[in-house]
């Protein structure tokens, strides 16, 4: 994963980034997570989602809405929004 603001990430990287967040937060294991199913389908609560929210920010140094898994509520949907903004700082 990107460690400084001149490297970037692709879109798999970061859906797989993604998934793994999401299987730790349910508690699920990390193949039962498919990035086309909706987060609240797994119990995402917005205890949660404000979780992963920060943890994308710290992680990737960019800031992001609290309502992003809200707005795009599938992994497929938050990595294509996310690989720009990573990308783009």
């Amino acid at each position: 994963m990107p460690e400084t603001s001149t490297e970037t990430i692709d879109v798999t990287a970061l859906r797989n980034w993604l998934a793994g967040r999401i299987a730790e937060f349910t508690e699920r294991p990390l193949a039962e997570i498919a990035g086309d199913k909706p987060l609240g389908e797994y119990g995402v609560d917005s205890v949660s989602a404000l979780t992963v929210c920060a943890e994308i920010e710290d992680h990737f140094d960019i800031t992001v809405e609290p309502t992003l898994l809200w707005d795009h509520p599938t992994i497929d949907a938050i990595a294509e929004v996310l690989v720009e903004e990573v990308n783009a700082r």
